[in-house]
């Protein structure tokens, strides 16, 4: 095949920028160990004018002058003899942009593969330079592509900066899901990871001309769990950057479009319910489940996740799970759809159930993602069938399949391996919103599901009487709200398992204690929970408390305290 000739370059003037600049790249006269840190610096410089040259005629060869550049830059840090000094933060600056730039160019020719090598040509010839991950949870060969984090779209979840300046080109990394791996059934089609990029190029090699040497290599490490590294002589700060990987999982799902649909077109959603973990399993942490609410999606927990992830130590005891659902079907129904997950996750990944993480597992809900957290620990009885019919199960005319869904739907018993229930501005008792403009549209905007539908009719149909009108009625999410509902009332009559510790936390909408009344959406008495082991006022309206620094600390302190009680347990 030809080249591909950019409009408005002249293929002659290409060839001759492109051999102009590999002749000005050739070394200098320094030595290593006695490197001049301005000429270093300049010739950086130099080599990164040259590499946007080349970027913009569309050129391979940018990928080779920026990371000429990167070395150059590396050359003058190491020779700086104060790191903290201006020229060292200057040489670091021109080292971070010129490393990211070179992946950039290097994803866009052609020159890298994440998983193990970068391709690079140099006056000596090409070089292949090693790609070494430190740090991971994730394999090398989920490194599949490497994505600009500049282009992560708006995160309207993300209201905090979790991006840590330091050395090292921050980068997020793209992985397809194979479903080649017993976890991947809890991984999303796409998975986004950050990743932050260090090259520690040979300097003997490249100023001295010395061969033999160790040889240039490329190493990215986790920012999550790696927050310095050894780098020209000194111990550095290593730049991260988590909140990039987010947006793109964000967008990826359908952001906060796709939660609107769960709400108002439930029934072509339902097949979308999943609960899905951020990374690959990891045995014996323990997973913490976050549970959105009305048109909503997992990352309304954005600044949560990340906050608690930025934490010392957290990544060591805990990983993070999201439970998605559409909010607008029969809420029952996305109780026992959460349920089926919660099951199934054990069962494939604890199927001894033996993990000390999975049989301690955490669940985190806000709003209504609370009242379906709190389906997942208690029992049934009989209470919520005897809502809807007046027949025993065994003796309805129905299909089978009918009635293993009915069963799935109406009786349970608390999920053994919840140990621990956060409840976050959540209505036990209803809220005021359905009387509000925006919760009477929203309701009048749901559609039934239309599995209920027929299943309804073949019951009245096929048993006379058996069907009390409340069946009709069974409520949706925005429904769940009235605090007269029997399935709400039904729901906060029944106790929680005996082996669950509970905590609530109430936004106060910012007013003082003595006047505040609730967070504009739910009362502060509906918030509060019987029998919780701590009950916490929180400053914050309804739609912030999920990104509020007074969340993330109190859920902090109260993780540490599951921690401690699990591994004292333990012993």
């Amino acid at each position: 095949m030809g080249e591909t000739r950019p409009a408005g370059v002249p293929y002659a003037r290409r060839r001759f920028l492109f051999g102009a600049a590999m002749a000005m790249s050739a070394p200098s006269l320094l030595r290593a160990g006695a490197v001049d840190p301005d000429h270093a610096l300049h010739r950086a410089a130099s080599a990164w004018r040259r590499a946007v040259l080349a970027r913009k005629a569309r050129a391979p060869e940018c990928v080779d002058l920026y990371y000429e550049s990167a070395v150059f830059a590396f050359a003058a840090m190491a020779a700086c003899p104060d790191p903290s000094s201006r020229d060292a933060a200057k040489a670091q600056s021109l080292y971070n942009d010129s490393l990211g730039d070179c992946l950039r160019a290097a994803m866009r020719h052609g020159a890298i593969d994440p998983r193990s090598r970068l391709i690079v040509q140099t006056p000596s010839g090409a070089r292949h330079v090693p790609i070494v991950h430190h740090g991971f949870v994730w394999s090398p060969e989920d490194f599949q592509r490497l994505v600009d984090p500049d282009d992560a779209p708006r995160n309207p979840s993300n209201s905090r900066d979790h991006t840590r300046a330091g050395v090292g080109a921050t980068q997020v990394v793209e992985r397809k899901n194979p479903h080649a791996r017993i976890d991947d059934a809890f991984l999303p089609d796409v998975s986004y990871f950050p990743a932050t990029a260090v090259l520690r190029p040979d300097l003997d090699a490249w100023l001295g001309g010395v061969d033999g040497g160790p040889g240039d290599v490329l190493e990215f490490h986790d920012p999550l769990r790696v927050r310095s590294v050894p780098l020209a002589g000194v111990r550095r700060r290593l730049a991260g950057d988590i909140d990039s990987p987010i947006s793109f999982l964000e967008e990826s799902t359908g952001g906060r479009e796709s939660g609107w649909a769960g709400l108002v077109n439930p029934s072509q959603e339902i097949h979308r319910a999943f609960l899905g973990m951020l990374e690959p399993f990891q045995p014996g942490k323990i997973p913490i489940v976050f549970v959105h609410g009305l048109y909503d999606t997992p990352y309304t927990f954005t600044d949560l996740m990340n906050g608690l992830r930025a934490k010392p130590g957290f990544l060591d005891r805990y990983q993070i799970l999201g439970f998605r659902y559409p909010t607008g079907i029969t809420f029952l129904h996305s109780a026992a759809l959460f349920r089926g997950a919660l099951h199934r996750f054990e069962a494939t990944l604890d199927p001894s159930q033996s993990d000390p993480g999975v049989q301690n597992t955490v669940l985190i809900g806000h709003s209504m993602g609370g009242l379906l957290s709190k389906f997942q620990v208690v029992s049934s009885g009989e209470a919520f069938y005897d809502l809807a019919l007046s027949r025993p199960l065994a003796s309805l005319v129905t299909s089978e399949a009918s009635r293993a869904f009915l069963a799935n739907l109406f009786y349970f018993d608390p999920v053994p391996f919840v140990r621990r229930a956060i409840f976050v501005a959540t209505p036990h008792d209803g809220s005021a919103l359905v009387t509000q403009p925006v919760g009477r549209i929203g309701d009048s905007l749901i559609q039934q599901p239309e599995d209920l539908r027929p299943l309804i009719a073949q019951l009245e149909r096929d048993n006379p009487g058996a069907v009390r009108r409340y069946m009709h009625d069974l409520p949706s999410s925005i429904a769940m709200l009235r605090r007269r509902d029997p399935t709400l009332r039904t729901l906060r009559s029944r106790a929680t398992s005996p082996d669950l510790t509970i905590h609530t936390l109430a936004g106060t909408a910012g007013l003082p204690l003595v006047i505040a009344r609730g967070d504009g959406v739910v009362p502060i008495p509906s918030a509060l929970h019987g029998g919780a082991e701590s009950q916490t006022l929180v400053p914050e309206i309804h739609t912030t408390i999920n990104s509020s620094e007074y969340t993330l600390v109190e859920v902090d302190r109260i993780l540490r305290r599951h921690a401690a009680t699990t591994e004292t347990a333990a012993r």
